[in-house]
């Protein structure tokens, strides 16, 4: 039953073949399209041709439009007659001389200032990281004071107070020539950074972090202490060692609360913290008080050790029967 079928099929495909033929003949199909039929399944071959509409350039507004070229030409032409260029000239860089001796422009006077600050502070941000810098740090500012002050006011009270490491101010008249040299020795610096950096910005830059870098270091240091303060200190000390002598014995152990609240019976000026109010009073915190006990076991040889939580071991407050006085 399935011969007739299959016989009908191809001849239709046949058939349809022919007039395909017939089609493309007569030019009523174009002549890239070419269409085979082979089998059940049609398959379809197209031939594409690229077709240039626009054969000459296209004018916009009476201008000719043309595309500029896809390849570089292998060599340059250069008319002699253009303009519009001029040969390459190779500025040779400034001598040392030549940019020590320039004029201050207002970038190199606000370099100067900041390099001259810098310089009087000291290099001590720098050193301080790597533990170089000794306790009473370089401050090349403070040491050049007690130099010119040496030379200026020899027997000033100033002066005997910074020998003796106490905190003081030098007089104006020490400190407008010292001020006036580091000011030079700025400037001085910002004409040779100049010249190895050629950037007057960059020299600007390196000013401001050294500026923020020493005063930083300034505002962390610990201050000085004024005579009048030492001396106060050593006389709340030597009270202290009064009240050891009394209160104290070695051995036990005590809260440093303990040792506070009988330091403030013993001496009653000393009764509370804030003594503003009365007239014979002296104000005194716990901390500080506990700063005396430190140091007091600090000079008597640490024979007492203070745990994290407050408490002393090795000494202990005495009873009323006995003290530090009878135990030695």
């Amino acid at each position: 039953r399935m011969a007739p079928i299959l016989g009908r099929q191809e001849m239709s495909l046949r058939l349809f073949h022919l007039f395909s033929i017939a089609l493309v003949a007569n030019g009523l199909v174009p002549n890239g399209l070419v269409v085979r039929l082979s089998g059940r399944q049609p398959h379809v071959r197209m031939a594409l041709q690229v077709v240039d509409l626009f054969p000459d350039p296209p004018t916009v507004g009476g201008n000719t439009v043309v595309p500029p070229p896809s390849r570089f030409p292998a060599a340059l032409e250069v008319n002699p007659a253009d303009e519009t260029f001029s040969k390459a000239t190779l500025t040779p860089f400034p001598t040392f001389v030549e940019v020590v001796s320039s004029p201050l422009q207002p970038v190199d006077v606000v370099a100067g200032v900041l390099l001259g600050i810098a310089l009087l502070l000291g290099p001590d941000f720098l050193l301080a990281p790597a533990g170089l810098v000794p306790d009473k740090g370089i401050r090349p500012g403070y040491s050049l004071q007690k130099a010119v002050g040496a030379l200026v006011d020899p027997d000033g009270q100033w002066l005997r107070d910074r020998r003796e490491g106490l905190k003081s101010d030098a007089p104006l008249s020490v400190q407008v020539p010292v001020i006036a040299a580091f000011l030079s020795a700025g400037l001085a610096l910002e004409r040779v950074l100049l010249f190895s950096f050629e950037d007057a910005s960059f020299v600007v830059a390196i000013g401001i972090c050294s500026v923020f870098g020493g005063g930083l270091l300034e505002v962390v240091r610990d201050p000085l202490s004024t005579r009048e303060e030492r001396e106060l200190q050593e006389r709340r000390r030597d009270e202290f060692g009064v009240f050891a002598v009394d209160k104290l014995q070695r051995g036990g152990r005590c809260h440093e609360a303990d040792i506070v609240s009988a330091f403030r019976a013993f001496y009653p000026r000393y009764r509370r913290r804030d003594m503003s109010g009365t007239a014979d009073g002296v104000s005194l915190s716990d901390s500080e008080v506990g700063e005396l006990v430190r140091s007091w076991n600090a000079r008597m040889g640490r024979p007492a050790e203070r745990t994290p939580a407050g408490y002393w071991k090795g000494v202990s407050v005495v009873s009323p029967r006995g003290s530090l006085r009878d135990v030695l």
